[in-house]
């Protein structure tokens, strides 16, 4: 059972580039997200407190300001630099780029959680480095890559890695559930500003690719497969860490095989790097802040 779960949660989640490269042919980005979030959000909400209300309470202010950070950090800043990104960049490098994150964190927490990384953990991020440099060069020989969406797609990278961090430091006196739920609210609804701001080139067709790619990064994505991962961080954080590390390998394979991706010497071998460096430099449980991934894009 543990096996179908994990298989289930690695291709859920590793399918949400390509469905989203699928919904932004009918939908604004931004407005795809801000819809998205919303109706995750109510969802949520109706599951957390009126289905579980019993057994959940509403955060105090005080744990409101650091949910404020979260939503700002694992969604707001995240998803802005992963939409940015998905206009120019690749599915197949996006899915490779995402799955650096905890190698950020490593690094992140050697600066403010004092926990410096090994000398396996530092070969580790450079053979990842090295593996998405290579993957990069198709992209870069065709002129898919931009600066703009590369660095927009890093600082959201790290956005997402620094609200681990802080998740680690303040201790959250709520239930993983609780907190992820008023994440992506918040960081959902700091949207709104943003969707403004972009108002000149919003759009929307309601038609069936929409519809299709518009249910699917709510239900398989956002719920499904946030609900099999913390069943499986329940049962074994240590194997359902070991799960994440086959998304970037199946959101790449995702790429080709569905967005028909072109198929090079040059992506294979890095993203073999990557999934090698980031197996490699996997850290102890107990070392690493115990943070689970908030919904992805």
């Amino acid at each position: 059972m543990d096996i179908i779960e994990g298989i289930l949660f690695a291709l859920f989640w590793s399918s949400a580039t390509v469905a989203t490269k699928f919904a932004i042919r009918s939908v604004d980005p931004f407005l795809l997200t801000f819809l998205r979030f919303s109706l995750v959000s109510l969802l949520l909400l109706f599951y957390v407190y009126a289905i579980k209300g019993r057994s959940n309470r509403l955060p105090q202010v005080k744990e409101l300001k650091h949910l404020f950070v979260l939503g700002v950090c694992n969604v707001t800043l995240y998803m802005t630099g992963y939409l940015i990104a998905i206009k120019t960049i690749s599915a197949g490098l996006i899915s490779l780029a995402t799955a650096t994150n905890p190698l950020i964190l490593i690094l992140l927490s050697a600066v403010f959680l004092d926990k410096k990384p090994t000398a396996k953990q530092w070969i580790g991020i450079a053979v990842s480095v090295a593996g998405l440099v290579l993957a990069s060069i198709p992209n870069l020989k065709h002129s898919h890559l931009t600066i703009k969406g590369l660095v927009a797609l890093i600082a959201g990278i790290v956005a997402l890695s620094s609200g681990s961090v802080y998740y680690s430091k303040v201790r959250l006196a709520l239930p993983k559930m609780v907190v992820n739920t008023w994440q992506i609210t918040i960081g959902g609804l700091l949207f709104a500003p943003i969707l403004w701001l972009n108002r000149g080139n919003n759009f929307i067709k309601p038609d069936l690719n929409f519809s299709l790619s518009f249910i699917w990064l709510v239900i398989p994505v956002s719920i499904i497969a946030y609900s099999l991962w913390l069943t499986l961080v329940h049962k074994d954080p240590v194997k359902a860490g070991g799960w994440l590390f086959l998304t970037p390998v199946l959101g790449y394979l995702m790429a080709i095989i569905i967005l028909h991706e072109p198929v090079t010497i040059y992506g294979v071998s890095g993203a073999l790097m990557v999934v090698l460096g980031l197996t490699y430099s996997r850290r102890p449980a107990n070392h690493l802040p115990k943070y689970e991934s908030p919904d992805r894009g």
